[in-house]
C-alpha cells in the first residue's frame, strides 16, 4: 500500500533569525512568535534595537525594495542589508519613530503609514457595493474627510459633552471668585469675565443664584458678541478700552480639546468632557453609506 505525502503549506509560526551579528550582536540565534505581541528588553546596549530595527526591519525593507523599480529605489532611504546569515518566516514591516509628540485624535498607524490611503482606494475600487448603492470615491471611507466622516462625532467615533456640573464644579462661587473653572487662566479668563461684564452680566452674585437663561448662555452659547470693555484702572498703569470677544465655556473646551497642539491643555479640556461611542456610527468613524 502507497501512502501519499501532503505537504504542509501553512506559513511557518516563526520569525526564525540565524547568525545576527549586527553592531554588537555576537551570532545571535533566536526565534520569535508571529502574530504575536513581542517585546525586547534588557539594559542598554544589550542590542535590542540591534535585533529589532538593525536586523529584522532592515531585512524587510530590503526585501521591499527589490520589488521596487530601480529609479524609485534612489529616491527612498535605504538602511542597507543586514549582518546576518539567514532571516525566514519574516512579513511585512513596519517602523514607527519613536519620540516625544501631540498626536491629533484622528491619527492611527494607518495614518502614520500611509496605509489607509490604499485601503480606501481598495474599498473604493475592489469592494462588494449592495445592490443599487451609489458607488463611492475613495475619500467616502476616510473619517478624515468630509466627504467620509460620521456627521454625529465629525469621524472621532466618539460623543465628547460638557456640562453644567463639569463647567462649574462650585456653584456657591461668583464668576469673579472663578465659578466657571473651564475658562482658561490669567488674563485670558479674566478678559473673558470683564466682556461679560460689559455684556450687563452680573460676575458678583452667586452662580446658583443667577437666572438659569443666563447660566444656560454663558456655558453653551454659539454666539461670539463683541463688545467695548473698559478695565478698572491700576494706580500704576494706564489700561485703554479694547474690543472684547466673548466665547462660551462649551466652546472654549471644546476648540481646545479639538485644536490645541499642547498636550498639556488638551487633557486639562478633557477634564471637563464625558466621552461615549456615537450612537450612530457605533465608533466606526464613516457615514453610514461607507
Amino acid at each position: 500500500m502507497h501512502h501519499s505525502t501532503v505537504s504542509d503549506t501553512r506559513p511557518d509560526a516563526f520569525v526564525r533569525v540565524r547568525g545576527a551579528r549586527e553592531h554588537n550582536l555576537r551570532g545571535v540565534d533566536v526565534d520569535i512568535p508571529r502574530d504575536a505581541l513581542t517585546v525586547f528588553t534588557g539594559v542598554s546596549g544589550s542590542g535590542k534595537s540591534s535585533l529589532a530595527f538593525g536586523t529584522l526591519y532592515a531585512e524587510a525593507q530590503r526585501r521591499y525594495f527589490e520589488s521596487v523599480a530601480p529609479y524609485a529605489r534612489r529616491l527612498i532611504h535605504q538602511i542597507g542589508a543586514p549582518k546576518v546569515d539567514s532571516v525566514t518566516g519574516l512579513p511585512p514591516a513596519v517602523s514607527l519613530e519613536q519620540r516625544r509628540s501631540s498626536p491629533g485624535s484622528r491619527s492611527s498607524v494607518g495614518t502614520v503609514t500611509l496605509l489607509s490611503n490604499s485601503l480606501r482606494m481598495l474599498y473604493s475600487r475592489a469592494g462588494t457595493y449592495p445592490p443599487g448603492a451609489e458607488r463611492l470615491d475613495s475619500d467616502a471611507f476616510s473619517p478624515n474627510t468630509a466627504a467620509g466622516a460620521c456627521p454625529a462625532c465629525q469621524g472621532l467615533g466618539t460623543i465628547h459633552r460638557t456640562s453644567e456640573e463639569l463647567l462649574v464644579p462650585d456653584p456657591g462661587l461668583s464668576i469673579r471668585e472663578g465659578a466657571i473653572a473651564a475658562w482658561p487662566g490669567a488674563w485670558q479668563g479674566k478678559n473673558l469675565r470683564d466682556v461679560l461684564e460689559a455684556l450687563g452680566h452680573d460676575v458678583d452674585a452667586p452662580w446658583r443664584e443667577l437666572a438659569a437663561e443666563d447660566r444656560e448662555w454663558i456655558l453653551f452659547t454659539e454666539e461670539q458678541p463683541v463688545v467695548t470693555v473698559h478695565p478698572v484702572r491700576d494706580a500704576d498703569r494706564i489700561q485703554r478700552p479694547y474690543q472684547g470677544t466673548y466665547m462660551s465655556a462649551h466652546r472654549h473646551v471644546m476648540r481646545t480639546f479639538s485644536d490645541s497642539r499642547s498636550a498639556t491643555l488638551r487633557a486639562r479640556a478633557e477634564r471637563f468632557l464625558t466621552h461615549s461611542p456615537c450612537p450612530v456610527c457605533k465608533g466606526r468613524r464613516l457615514r453610514p453609506e461607507a
